[in-house]
């Protein structure tokens, strides 16, 4: 029976889907007092059954809810246990529903007392809200404190314990001649007395004695012992039992639950099942369910009393322990055939056979972690004793892959330089090759985070794969290795060659694990190969192409938690956001990026998530935070590849723009010599010399690196061009900048690096008018009305560098502004009204008026905002 499913009685029920409940035995005594009791549930918000293993309270509540399923009106009736957390929320979300005609569904918590506190609190928290609509029945071995004292005192609760639970003397002695038809009464009186009104002892005692050769004997035996009555008659029984079925106990003891084909399995008996609805059916402390949604499906559960005999027998002391040694043996085969790695790692891990671990782990491992089933990994290495753990290279690579799937990098870390110490000093012998290829997993993944040499770490995957790239041919060579493993390890390659600036290698290595990933079921895999896609066309520049891998990424294992490939996703969605100046988005995706633990970030995710939070930052007016960010460099590496340094001197440059910082601009343009990036630093050189007054020189230098510089850097420049030639403010220059547009724009528009065109308003704020003027001309580009109106969109306030105090309309007629007309200029273009004017320049709100009254004759316009317009087309601002 699969964990975490819904279990509930009857077919005319209202109940959740996939539901199954226990099936009471054949052989029972009805009891009235039992019965009455239980009658009240569906009117009682909370019935408790409480007492120890024995007393038979699962049996009695079983049979109830199949009683009152086919009543007329049925009761609805839902069943879980406390150990399955889906199920008990699944049943709590039902429950919080509007009341159904017929009344609320009792749902049947079994074994509460295995009730994690998230489930104890869940229904806490429905008992507190609206006692009312919940009917609950919770059957243990303790009382669940669970109930709130408000329930408690209102009457919603009643409970049964132990002492009604025990049978009275005539319906014991039914129950006893039920399972012993021909006792006497020496045999029942036997019995009572040893049994106390204990179901379990009940059913035991007489069917020991029903077994007995000499009942004589065997009633005196049981008057004598001296041991615990349960443990003395589990004993008996045990002894009593047809051999195939006491083989199907044994082997499958180690099971919580066991469906049919487990039991024909584990024991090796085709009627296994057959035989655990006889023992279920005579109420041998074993537990059968039926699931109504699937037809023909069975299942077991078996008391706790009979598995705690069966484990001991089973024990690897115990006189049976070959016999579930060999059972998981045979089940450990046939899931390796069905290729059923869960099943495969957990039976093999029930053997105690470390060479047959070994073996499946090795198959295995890399699939499980790549689905997330991390949990039977762990359960197998905790079982192995730590002294071979420690040491033996297959179960340390297992280990270090486990421990940095779930996050736990410090101790994944140490794992792996344990591994690879033992690795570099013994490993003589060949080694099998998917654990070669994990253990260059782990090596390249060292290197990626900076813990390890580079060229070693990519070495060694290159040969484990078989790797050929030249002009000729790109294959790898994968005989013998597990196509999960060759994946995981081509990815990781690709990581590693994408923060290296190898990107032609790192595409090729993302496309062949994509064509893999297409091929099998694997979200994770998947996921994580689409988060690589996507993070190597950024690094290319491809923004738009990125985000539209990422949404895709986003579409796979959406319930996945905040991982490395989360980080990517969202980084990459985020600069592709933030080209289109949807900053809200961009805002929204770097929060998201911030979720992942910082532990899994490597350094590309780190220097890049830098990076993106600083251009946000300025993006939104917040230049000075900006700066802060990038001084910051907290577990950024000092070094960084060449692309990426350039890219964070060319993010510098545009912050120190942005605040108006000239000298900064200078310093930042000769690192660039420094780190070998001459366009880079011409462009700052530039900026620097236009921005102090030079715009024509500035234009002149630009103007020389503008043919050889097709990427970012030269769009940036191309920017800044023309930029400087709106802000010369000539006519010839005017139209010169004019005309530069189309061209800004088709560099522009295949990847919409509208964040790159900002820095033409930096520049010049009449950048801005310059492009929509063209989106508003005849025959504009088709990208020039959403690039104008994304830029519009994009809030300043930014000091202006380098203002022009003097500067004259060249071969306008209009007269150039006075001094005081301009200082009026500047304030009019921070905000406010007249008043603020006023205060600020110290002057009435009359005199105000007049240097605007004189302003707008001069620049030919009626408002202030053509006013502020026309003076930054002519650099007057």
């Amino acid at each position: 029976m699969a964990s975490g499913r819904v279990h509930a009685a009857g077919t005319h029920a209202r109940t959740p889907p996939t539901a199954s409940t226990p099936r009471p035995p054949e052989v029972f005594v009805p009891r009235p007092r039992l019965d009455e009791f239980l009658d009240d549930v569906p009117t009682t918000p909370v019935t408790l059954m409480v007492a120890p293993a024995g007393s038979g309270k699962t049996a009695a509540a079983a049979a109830w809810s199949e009683r009152v399923s086919r009543s007329l009106p049925p009761v609805s009736v839902a069943w879980t246990s406390g150990d399955q957390d889906a199920a008990v929320a699944t049943l709590v979300e039902a429950m919080r529903c509007p009341e159904q005609p017929d009344g609320p569904t009792v749902v049947v918590v079994d074994d509460v007392q295995l009730l994690s506190d998230a489930s104890r609190e869940s229904l806490t928290a429905i008992l507190t809200a609206d006692p009312g609509s919940v009917r609950l029945l919770l059957i243990g071995r303790h009382d669940p404190d669970l109930v709130p004292i408000s329930a408690a005192l209102t009457g919603a609760v009643r409970a049964l314990r132990v002492d009604d639970l025990r049978f009275a003397p005539d319906d014991a002695a039914d129950l006893v001649r039920a399972h012993h038809p021909t006792a006497g009464p020496d045999d029942v009186a036997a019995v009572l007395e040893q049994a106390d009104g204990w179901a379990a002892a009940l059913v035991l005692g007489s069917r020991a004695l029903a077994g007995s050769v000499d009942i004589a004997d065997a009633r005196a035996s049981l008057v004598a012992t001296r041991q615990p009555v349960l443990d003395y008659l589990l004993h008996e029984v045990f002894e009593t039992l047809p051999p195939d079925l006491a083989q199907v106990l044994l082997a499958t003891c180690q099971q919580p639950q066991v469906s049919a084909g487990e039991a024909a399995l584990l024991s090796g008996l085709p009627d296994a099942a057959a035989l655990l609805d006889q023992a279920a059916a005579a109420g041998l402390l074993v537990t059968g369910y039926r699931d109504h949604s699937v037809p023909g499906s069975a299942g077991w559960r078996y008391h706790p009393l009979l598995l705690d005999l069966l484990q001991r027998r089973t024990a690897p002391t115990g006189p049976d322990w070959a016999v579930v040694v060999a059972a998981h043996h045979r089940a450990t085969a046939a899931y390796v055939d069905r290729r059923d790695a869960e099943e495969a790692v957990r039976h093999a891990g029930l053997t105690g056979d470390l060479d047959l671990q070994l073996g499946v782990l090795r198959e295995f491992s890399a699939e499980l972690i790549s689905r997330r089933q991390t949990e039977v990994l762990g359960n197998v290495l905790a079982g192995i004793p730590l002294d071979i753990r420690s040491r033996h290279p297959d179960l340390l690579v297992v280990q270090a892959m486990l421990l940095r799937a779930q996050g736990r990098i410090d101790a994944a870390k140490a794992a792996t330089d344990r591994l690879l110490a033992i690795d570099a000093r013994s490993l003589r012998d060949p080694v099998p090759r998917n654990t070669e290829a994990q253990l260059a997993i782990l090596e390249v993944w060292q290197a990626r985070y900076g813990w390890r040499a580079a060229a070693p770490a990519l070495d060694r995957a290159a040969l484990v794969l078989g790797c050929r790239h030249d002009a000729e041919v790109s294959a790898h060579d994968l005989t013998g290795l597990s196509p999960v493993t060759a994946a995981w390890l081509t990815l990781e390659m690709a990581y590693f060659q994408t923060w290296l600036g190898e990107l032609e290698l790192a595409a090729i290595h993302v496309q062949d694990v994509t064509m893999y990933a297409q091929q099998i079921d694997l979200p994770v895999l998947t996921r994580s190969t689409l988060a690589g896609r996507a993070v190597l066309e950024m690094v290319a520049g491809a923004y738009q192409s990125a985000l539209a891998t990422a949404d895709a990424a986003l579409l796979v294992d959406v319930e996945a938690l905040p991982d490395a490939a989360a980080a990517r996703i969202h980084l990459s969605r985020g600069w592709a956001l933030l080209q289109q100046l949807r900053l809200p988005e961009a805002e929204e995706a770097l929060d998201r990026f911030h979720e992942t633990p910082s532990g899994v970030m490597d350094p590309l995710l780190l220097a890049f998530g830098r990076l993106l939070r600083a251009c946000v930052l300025t993006a939104v007016g917040e230049a000075a935070e900006a700066r802060r960010v990038l001084d910051t460099r907290g577990d950024v590496p000092e070094r960084l590849p060449r692309y990426l340094a350039r890219l964070d001197r060319l993010v510098r440059v545009l912050v120190a723009v942005a605040m108006g910082d000239l000298t900064t601009v200078d310093a930042l343009g000769h690192s660039m010599h420094a780190i070998g990036a001459p366009v880079e630093a011409r462009l700052a050189e530039a900026l620097s010399v236009g921005l102090s007054g030079d715009e024509p020189r500035a234009v002149r230098m630009l103007t020389e690196v503008m043919p050889t510089t097709p990427d970012a850097a030269g769009l940036s420049s191309a920017v800044a061009r023309a930029a400087l030639l709106h802000r010369i403010g000539t006519p010839g220059a005017v139209q010169a900048a004019r005309d530069l547009v189309p061209d800004l724009l088709s560099r522009a528009a295949p990847q919409e690096l509208v964040w790159m065109l900002a820095l033409g308003a930096l520049v010049s704020p009449g950048f801005v008018d310059l492009v929509a003027g063209h989106a508003e001309g005849p025959d504009p580009h088709p990208f020039a009305a959403p690039a104008a109106a994304a830029l519009r969109r994009m809030r300043r306030s930014y000091p202006d560098v380098g203002r022009h105090r003097d500067a004259g309309f060249g071969d306008d007629a209009r007269a150039p502004l006075t001094a005081r007309e301009l200082e009026v200029l500047e304030q009019l273009s921070l905000g406010g009204g007249n008043a603020d004017l006023a205060r600020a320049l110290f002057v009435s709100e009359n005199t105000v008026k007049t240097h605007l009254a004189s302003i707008y004759r001069k620049l030919e316009v009626d408002r202030r905002v053509d006013a502020l317009r026309v003076a930054r087309a002519h650099g007057l601002l």
